[in-house]
């Protein structure tokens, strides 16, 4: 714990006349992985999860996290100083901020790290309390840390028209063939930046995208950056990212299209009020992956399913290693099978460490024994920069009966959710409903499936959308050739967790709604109870390992 930081902190509520300020862990991209050393809400309180805000008052700091880290918070923060707020899976993490403030408070909120949507509610529901929100517009934690902060020079690259299937001219043709009339794009989301340009850069921790933002309209695409690009097509013009401000505050009596929940409420405020504001689409376009992009996805699943092989042989060998010594073994062979980048930090847990459902630490000194589970979820960048994402759960040596019979139930939700033949007008939410039922039927509540069945995958690793969850977010048809991972799970704390992953793609098969599978590695055969599958999940479990030949 920074002890000065936490002072200066709270000299700027003084200062500044508010009672209380978010601290937010993400950067003024809205990025879901930020680099620690832009990151905030770590400095206040140490947490390293990927989510979770902090509020800090005079005399309290609360560290807001959701079902996937509440062991993980509880390891990372000092209690002394801080008070994890641990969000249950019905509960958003909105509403937990908004229960925590009391009632004729002041509110201070980053401006630049705010979304226009989060800031708009946060005003409405604050307005019932009597409370007020006040915008700030610098960080006060990264003002106080920039010292720590290290400069990155982006190497930014043209991906092959053979992966992304459409030049950046191209696309830019396809988003005018969409909307009527003249028209201006505000695009702040990095991931949509790099999608319309066919441009990656693995540069920033965990992602294939670089700093930049964008205007379209209908004479082209200006694109606003500090980074050096290559040529990227005839309709793109590229600008310093200091000239945004004065671009966008000269449309006027126009139409603007925006993501409020990409858009911070700094950017929204520079848009004249002579405007209208519509909601943009655009991310749709990345969301259904076209013919070139799904063989492209295919071949990095087949590389990323060869990397784990090394986890599974080192496993069942006669020595025993530790959860760092797995770690870095994979890190080594994903490397060596192709990858460019890692996706995500790769959560590689043994033992009781496998109920702590985003672990990130993994130990030299926990050793992998006869009878722990080793959890594995891990996911790189390939030529194209677009995301992997695979979890297996193995055993060392011998397992009890109650592993079993979890891994088999979470095996068994997995399969309906997966093989099931949807109809047309089926949701995401319905995807999750199948897996769901099938653990709360038939193991103890005492091993909840505490997150959502799947996500969106692309150029992020967690794409949005689509949602696979039992949130209302999620009720939205099934689009054809959207990729998403199904990852049903069980996890006990103190006992352990099981979790299985696959990443898919939907396709229309007449009248039904079916499933394709990118990852293609083996279930962990030893914890197989088949006395408590029935037939049809008997069959596509035979099915699925006959066809996994990695192994």
């Amino acid at each position: 714990m920074d002890t000065q930081l936490i002072e200066y902190l709270r000299n700027f509520l003084i200062k500044n006349d508010i009672d209380g300020l978010v601290i937010n862990s993400t950067n003024e991209f809205l990025v879901e992985y930020n680099r620690l050393d832009l990151n905030a809400r770590y400095y206040v309180t140490g947490f390293t999860g990927s989510t979770g805000d902090v509020f800090l008052t005079s005399d309290k700091i609360y560290q807001f996290v959701d079902t996937r880290y509440h062991e993980q918070a509880d390891n990372q923060v000092d209690h002394d100083f801080v008070d994890v707020v641990k969000i249950p899976l019905t509960k958003s993490s909105f509403t937990a901020l908004t229960e925590i403030i009391p009632s004729y408070y002041k509110v201070g909120v980053v401006a630049t790290k705010t979304s226009k949507r989060f800031y708009e509610l946060l005003v409405k529901n604050l307005k019932m309390k009597n409370s007020i929100v006040k915008l700030i517009n610098i960080d006060p934690v990264i003002e106080f840390k920039k010292e720590s902060i290290t400069p990155v020079n982006y190497n930014v690259f043209q991906v092959s028209k053979d992966i992304t299937g459409l030049t950046a001219d191209e696309k830019f043709e396809q988003i005018k063939q969409h909307i009527d009339g003249n028209f201006n794009i505000l695009v702040t989301s990095l991931e949509d930046i790099a999608y319309i340009t066919n441009l990656r850069s693995y540069d920033f921790d965990y992602s294939a995208i670089f700093p930049a933002k964008a205007i379209i309209t209908n004479d082209g695409i200006n694109i606003y950056t500090d980074c050096s690009l290559p040529f990227i097509g005839d309709n793109f013009k590229i600008y310093p990212f200091k000239d945004m401000e004065q671009k966008l505050k000269s449309i006027t009596k126009s139409t603007i299209y925006i993501d409020e929940e990409k858009l911070s409420i700094y950017d929204y405020n520079l848009i004249s009020p002579t405007n209208k504001i519509l909601k943009s689409y655009l991310s749709l376009f990345k969301t259904v992956k076209n013919d070139n992009e799904l063989e492209h996805m295919k071949k990095c699943f087949e590389r990323s399913d060869r990397a784990l092989k090394v986890v599974y042989d080192m496993l069942n060998s006669n020595t025993i290693y530790s959860e760092y010594d797995y770690y870095e073994a994979l890190i080594k062979s994903m490397k060596e099978n192709g990858a460019l980048s890692l996706s995500f930090k790769p959560i590689v847990a043994a033992g009781s460490n496998t109920s702590i459902i985003h672990y990130s630490s993994p130990s030299k000194e926990k050793m992998v024994n006869d009878g722990d589970f080793l959890l594995v979820d891990y996911g790189g960048y390939y030529e194209g920069g677009i995301a992997t994402d695979t979890t297996r759960t193995f055993i060392k040596g011998t397992p009890s009966a109650e592993q079993k019979i979890v891994y088999t139930t979470v095996l068994k939700a997995f399969l309906n959710a997966y093989y099931t033949k949807y109809d047309k007008k089926a949701s995401y939410f319905s995807i999750d409903k199948v897996a769901r039922d099938i653990i709360d039927k038939n193991i103890s509540p005492d091993y909840p499936f505490a997150h959502g069945t799947g996500h969106g995958v692309g150029i992020s690793v967690h794409e949005n959308p689509p949602r696979v969850s039992s949130a209302e977010s999620s009720k939205t048809k099934i689009i054809e050739n959207t990729v998403f991972s199904i990852e049903p799970g069980a996890y006990k704390e103190g006992w352990g967790g099981i979790r299985i992953e696959n990443t898919v793609y939907a396709k229309y098969e007449e009248d039904k709604i079916t499933m394709h599978t990118l990852s293609h590695f083996p279930f962990e055969i030893k914890l197989i109870d088949l006395s408590v599958m029935n037939d049809f999940e008997k069959f596509y479990y035979m099915k699925w390992q006959a066809a996994s030949c990695v192994l």
